[in-house]
């Protein structure tokens, strides 16, 4: 234990880091599905194929010998944060202090969940994701738009959208954008995007737009990836809470306070991914489209 901080130090430290967590919009573990059982350091997802009502017991048996189902079995990835308090400086660590200590470690762990994500969407563009219930082997491929030269616009954006939305499994679901920091979008100037009939009609207005500079790319950084993403597509999960670490390290003076936990995530339907490729630092805009007679929204 702590031994040589004031007592509401490390209490105040883990309640910023849940604090802190929970208020994020930053994390992308909302952004897709979870229900993974841990099994020491196993995580098993389970899968199972687009399902439909049947009309007869009859029909039923066949759809239950037929639907595709199985487990996706990965290894948990631990994750650590820890902070060391040197005993010199006790006198000052006030609330103030635990406070910074605990937004700290709470990004911290948003970084580790959000990077496993990313890492399941870069290992189905670059290997594709097996089939439901296939044999080893059979792969389904992640539908890429684009190439590293060219830079995309929202016509790429809403083109993605309209891919995903002719898999009929993912009508309706939440759908995540996510893309590096660099990229603005500017449409607000076009008059026609402007107008009343079409502002409330773009298809990347339910768009959950999340941001990221680890999203992916070519070697040398010429290129970036951007993603879009049904939330059933993917799958995540985190071994219970953060395991508390409040330990005394004598020897180096100093308490520790910080987290540990594991992680997985991967993806559960190339059909429900699409990876998108721009050329590097460009504004994310669209072509404004000249319209006889219209007249802008005030």
């Amino acid at each position: 234990m702590t031994a040589n901080i004031k007592s509401w130090f490390t209490p105040k430290y883990f309640d910023e880091v849940h604090h802190a967590y929970q208020g994020d919009r930053n994390k992308l573990g909302d952004t897709v599905s979870g229900g993974g059982t841990f099994v020491g350091d196993k995580a098993y997802f389970p899968r199972m194929g687009a399902v439909d009502v049947y009309d007869s017991p009859e029909f039923a048996r066949l759809i239950l010998a037929n639907v595709g189902q199985d487990f996706i079995e990965l290894t948990a990835k631990p994750k650590f944060i820890a902070f060391g308090l040197w005993d010199p400086n006790a006198h000052k660590y006030t609330l103030n202090t635990a406070a910074e200590y605990g937004k700290a470690g709470a990004k911290a762990i948003i970084r580790g969940e959000n990077q496993c994500i990313i890492d399941a969407l870069k290992e189905a563009a670059a290997n594709g994701v097996k089939k439901i219930g296939g044999a080893p082997g059979e792969v389904d491929q992640v539908h890429t738009i684009g190439d590293y030269d060219t830079v995309a616009t929202l016509n790429d954006i809403a083109n993605g959208i309209a891919h995903l939305g002719s898999q009929e499994a993912f009508e309706g679901e939440q759908v995540t954008c996510l893309l590096p920091f660099r990229n603005k979008m500017q449409f607000a100037l076009d008059p026609y995007m402007a107008s009343n009939d079409v502002k409330e009609n773009m298809p990347w207005n339910d768009l959950s737009w999340r941001r990221n500079e680890r999203t992916g790319g070519n070697a040398d950084g010429t290129g970036v990836d951007l993603w879009l993403y049904a939330k059933s597509a993917l799958v995540s999960g985190y071994n219970d809470k953060p395991t508390k670490i409040d330990e005394r390290d004598g020897a180096a003076l100093t308490d520790i306070i910080g987290e540990w936990f594991q992680a997985a995530a991967a993806a559960r339907d190339a059909a429900g991914i699409v990876r998108i490729k721009s050329k590097a630092n460009f504004v994310l805009s669209r072509e404004p489209t000249p319209v006889s007679g219209l007249v802008a929204a005030a």
